[in-house]
């Protein structure tokens, strides 16, 4: 017979943290948006892959997603590090183009999940070939009973790739992917197609190469901020009009976290201000100590980590950007505004001359002059009559305004009319 105490201790040993096989289809469906599987898998080319070229297929049928990319490849152990899900890598550069690895958790590459059914994932490097299949059944059927944190839900088969790098096929889509919209994902969160100086890079999709514009007599201000939790690094930039678009709704700052965009349209309190040239506006700014949400689409904006980093660029923006705008307001902005003044006043100059009978006959006095301040006007006449005598021969005494008002039919518009010599 067991005591109490041996009974709780028998029970106890049999309580353990597990996993359910459910986990790996939830932790990719987290990517919501399609689009961000493919900016994941860029900047994982980029930085892991070293790739120099990058071309993504879609088909119109919409039957199958291929990604194949150009770079150094995977062996043995390449291809079991990318199969580990959820590990912590480190940070460094990479051996041939010195491209800045930040830690990453392999997550992103289970995005798949959200769009079909069935991976194919093709592998070379030298003289190493491997192909494998992962589809959703085999996830369900393959599960080690005892070892959960270890599953073979994999099937390898024989399509040698002919080149260094990597080739990954969806097919059974659930998701219809539209190009264009890929493209517009890519060039506004993968900030990698931006960088310079580290080696050839190219991505294509469906055969159109996707490029930044080049936005050529923009105004650069770089972002270098050292902060306890880590640098804040990227570029603000400011736009000639001839590249400014109608409205804000496009500009602002993109904010990323190991070269990976979760939010756009930032000004960090930029916009409070009054001052013309926010659509002018556009960037990026990097910080990997944020920490991102499931999904990858937006920060814990409550951690100490994003509060800092806010402080830090609000006051960037307020000493940096607000005073640049200010201090360099643009020449055609003020020509354009000069023009639109003269143009104001030629209108109005032509407007009065065609009317000047209907305005001299509308025009009433709106103050009468008082017996009082008669009284003192001759008294002041008297004593400044010689003064009075020497104007009058003069071509250009000064008159005070008059304050006229115009009524025609329903509308009443009052205006002063300041007196400059004998012609008003």
């Amino acid at each position: 017979m067991h005591s109490t105490r041996a009974v709780h201790s028998m029970m106890d040993e049999d309580l353990q943290v597990a996993t359910h096989k459910s986990i790996i289809k939830t932790l990719g469906r987290q990517y919501t948006d399609a689009a961000q599987f493919f900016v994941e898998l860029v900047v994982n080319s980029w930085m892991w892959g070293e790739a120099t070229r990058v071309e993504i297929k879609i088909s119109d049928s919409g039957s199958q997603i291929e990604y194949e990319e150009w770079g150094h490849g995977m062996d043995l152990d390449g291809l079991r590090e990318f199969l580990t899900k959820g590990k912590t890598t480190g940070e460094g550069f990479s051996p041939k183009y010195k491209r800045p690895i930040r830690e990453s958790y392999g997550m992103g590459s289970l995005a798949w999940l959200n769009l079909g059914r069935e991976l194919e994932l093709q592998v070379h490097k030298g003289r190493f070939d491997r192909t494998i299949m992962l589809t959703e059944s085999l996830i369900d059927r393959h599960w080690a009973p005892t070892d959960q944190s270890t599953w073979k839900p994999l099937r390898v088969i024989q399509a040698p790739l002919e080149h260094d790098g990597l080739r990954i096929r969806i097919r059974s889509l659930t998701k219809k992917t539209d190009p264009a919209e890929v493209r517009r994902a890519l060039l506004a969160r993968a900030n990698v197609l931006a960088l310079r100086g580290y080696g050839p890079f190219e991505v294509s999709v469906n055969g159109e190469p996707v490029k930044p514009e080049e936005l050529r007599g923009a105004t650069l201000l770089p972002v270098n901020i050292a902060t306890e939790y880590g640098k804040i690094i990227g570029e603000v930039l400011i736009l000639p009009i001839s590249k400014t678009r109608a409205g804000i709704s496009e500009a602002g700052m993109s904010v990323q976290q190991k070269h990976i965009t979760c939010l756009q349209h930032q000004f960090f309190g930029l916009d409070q201000y009054r001052i013309h040239g926010l659509s002018r506006i556009q960037g990026w700014v990097n910080a990997d100590f944020l920490r991102r949400l499931p999904g990858g689409n937006d920060f814990e904006r409550d951690s100490a980590q994003w509060r800092l980093f806010e402080k830090a660029m609000r006051g960037f923006v307020r000493n940096r950007v607000y005073k640049f705008l200010r201090q360099t307001a643009s020449r055609r902005e003020l020509r354009s505004i000069q023009y639109l003044n003269r143009e104001i006043a030629e209108r109005l100059r032509r407007s009065l001359r065609r009317n000047i009978e209907i305005i001299s006959k509308a025009m009433i006095r709106t103050k009468a002059p008082s017996p009082a301040s008669q009284a003192s006007h001759h008294v002041a006449k008297r004593e400044t009559g010689s003064g009075r005598m020497k104007d009058r021969k003069s071509k250009t005494h000064s008159r005070d305004a008059t304050r006229s008002v115009i009524r025609l039919k329903d509308q009443v518009l009052a205006f002063d009319i300041a007196h400059g010599g004998d012609r008003g």
